[in-house]
């Protein structure tokens, strides 16, 4: 009986373990946070196991933070200096992501 109770409760928690949720953390720009929302909600929908929690703090925030190794991946709106990339804690990974808004402003004309 014992043996039988002690093999459920490894199965629960190796089930538990498989199922559980990771959580990708991370910090910075505010611009991009519209897109970088959507991105994230499509992607949990096809991949519900995973969750993203952005903060939009600023870019000087998100460089803090990735500096620090308080987040796993950090935004900014231009890349980190080399300074700020020797300070950091773990190797820096600049990965562009364009926001077209940015370099092709929408406007109306008339007339």
């Amino acid at each position: 009986m014992i043996r039988s109770l002690k093999f459920c409760v490894v199965i629960a928690m190796l089930v538990s373990a498989c199922m559980a949720q990771t959580t990708i953390n991370g910090a910075g720009a505010t611009f991009p946070y519209p897109m970088y929302s959507k991105w994230f909600s499509e992607y949990h929908n096809q991949h519900p196991d995973i969750q993203f929690n952005y903060q939009s703090i600023g870019s000087g925030g998100g460089i803090r933070q990735v500096t620090a190794g308080t987040v796993d991946f950090g935004a900014t709106d231009g890349p980190m200096s080399d300074d700020q990339l020797a300070s950091a804690k773990t190797k820096i990974l600049h990965v562009p992501t364009a926001c077209l808004a940015r370099l092709f402003p929408l406007t109306t004309c008339r007339g």
